[in-house]
């Protein structure tokens, strides 16, 4: 334990270092593992199962075109007019995916502290909030941060390193790093670029402080979703994963049903943690991580293919590729509810699920609903009663060196009042494939940063 409170202090101290005479004093920075819980965004509001993915499989959609841009990078909304606020870019200029995300964090920010539910995305980088006096600000949860209220609020200085990864960055002001970030879904922050004491109140209730950069927004366009900002967790310099140098991170999320808290462990965290609380009730599986220097931000796994039933599909290894130019791919993403396939992919698959079956589609359900099945009727022509569940086979998901087998009530959802049956894949979009939080609730997943390594397990989280 005292090697891992070494391992974190370490890089924190190098983090802080990055903001020299503009960073807050760092004497009491936190180290070692951090455990905290995550809230869904749609917790408390007493929908029932199907509800609840209605709205999950909603703001996949509007995640999946935001991907979509991400990774191309031409910058177009798909589906927005210029009336309704499109953010054209350069040709080249990276996006990010979007604010239509599924967790919450609670933290707070500045002395003394102010509480912050802010949205965790693994799919962007950006620290930031919305801050007061605001000129154009989002509806959230929280009464905006209030800079002038806390003793430890520095605007970054234009030489701050921090201050010149951010893409889009000025200094219009005297020596204060000013800042511009857009989302794929056209959500767009805009700022003062600041370094502020972030605190974190672990689940075993130690409040833990550490030094940031952070975005201060005070023009802001979009949605939040319920979120008072959002705290990325991708791979570049500004997300907390790079500032901190957390070697490992890792989340247990539980389904959105559950009266159980979904949690998120950072640090060094060592190979217990598959034990203890939320211990692994199945095989540790581990593949690769990928890297992609047009997507830098994303976590890619090599994924080789699908099996449905006991038949595994014949999907060329090229549908699953990362292309030099970085398209295509398949990333691991907490932000997007459902798993997201190319057209050609999603296809075959569906075509398997219903040889297997041996049932139609619906022709009258929402397109909310997902691809659904017609079930077959009770006897007298009645749907069949809410305790009846049809068979439906197995689905597996292959990467190199590692296989996940997808419990059932991860990849279906059964309304057997309605006579349906959804498989709960969608659209990409692209040529690209997402991982979604769906098929990974009640599952342990580590990402190790130093061995570049995804481990998951089934788990009761």
């Amino acid at each position: 334990m005292k090697q891992a409170l070494v391992a974190l202090a370490v890089p924190l101290l190098l983090a802080a270092s990055l903001y020299a005479s503009t960073s807050p004093d760092t004497a009491d920075a936190f180290a070692g593992d951090v455990r905290l819980h995550l809230t869904h965004v749609d917790a408390g509001k007493q929908m029932s199962r199907r509800e609840l993915i209605r709205r999950a499989m909603q703001r996949s959609k509007a995640r999946a075109a935001a991907l979509s841009v991400a990774r191309s990078g031409s910058g177009r909304v798909p589906g927005k007019s210029a009336q309704q606020g499109e953010q054209h870019q350069q040709p080249g200029v990276p996006v990010r995916p979007s604010g239509d995300l599924e967790y919450l964090i609670d933290l707070a920010i500045g002395t003394p502290p102010q509480p912050v539910s802010a949205l965790l995305d693994t799919g962007s980088d950006l620290i930031w909030t919305q801050c007061a006096p605001c000129a154009s600000c989002l509806a959230q949860p929280d009464p905006l941060f209030a800079p002038a209220a806390s003793s430890s609020y520095v605007p970054m200085r234009c030489s701050g390193q921090l201050c010149n990864d951010i893409l889009h960055h000025s200094c219009q002001r005297p020596d204060t790093c000013t800042y511009r970030y857009n989302y794929g879904d056209g959500t767009t922050t805009l700022g003062v670029y600041a370094t502020e004491r972030f605190t974190f109140a672990s689940s075993s209730g130690e409040k833990l402080s550490v030094p940031l950069g952070f975005g201060c927004g005070t023009m802001n366009v979009g949605s939040l979703n319920n979120g008072s900002g959002i705290v990325g967790f991708g791979r570049d310099p500004l997300s907390l994963v790079s500032q901190l140098s957390i070697r490992r991170f890792s989340y247990c999320l539980t389904p959105y049903t559950s009266t159980r808290k979904s949690t998120l462990m950072f640090g060094s965290l060592s190979d217990g943690v598959f034990e203890g609380d939320d211990a692994a009730t199945g095989q540790v599986q581990t593949t690769r991580l990928l890297q992609s220097r047009q997507n830098p931000t994303f976590y890619y796994v090599p994924f080789t293919g699908v099996t449905v039933g006991t038949r595994r599909l014949r999907i060329p290894l090229s549908a699953f590729a990362l292309r030099p130019d970085g398209s295509g791919g398949v990333i691991v993403d907490s932000g997007t509810a459902l798993t997201l396939f190319p057209a050609a992919v999603l296809t075959e698959v569906l075509r398997a699920f219903r040889a297997q079956l041996r049932l139609p589609f619906t022709s009258s359900s929402s397109p909310d609903d997902g691809v659904c099945f017609a079930t077959p009727m009770a006897a007298g022509g009645r749907r069949a009663s809410a305790a009846t569940v049809v068979s439906v086979p197995r689905m597996a998901f292959h990467f190199q060196g590692a296989d996940l087998e997808l419990p059932r009530r991860n990849y279906v959802l059964d309304d057997p009042r309605r006579g349906s049956l959804c498989i709960l894949l969608a659209d990409s979009g692209d040529s690209g494939a997402t991982i979604g939080n769906f098929v990974q609730q009640d599952m342990r997943v580590l990402y190790d940063l130093e061995a570049e390594t995804l481990s998951f397990a089934p788990a009761q989280c």
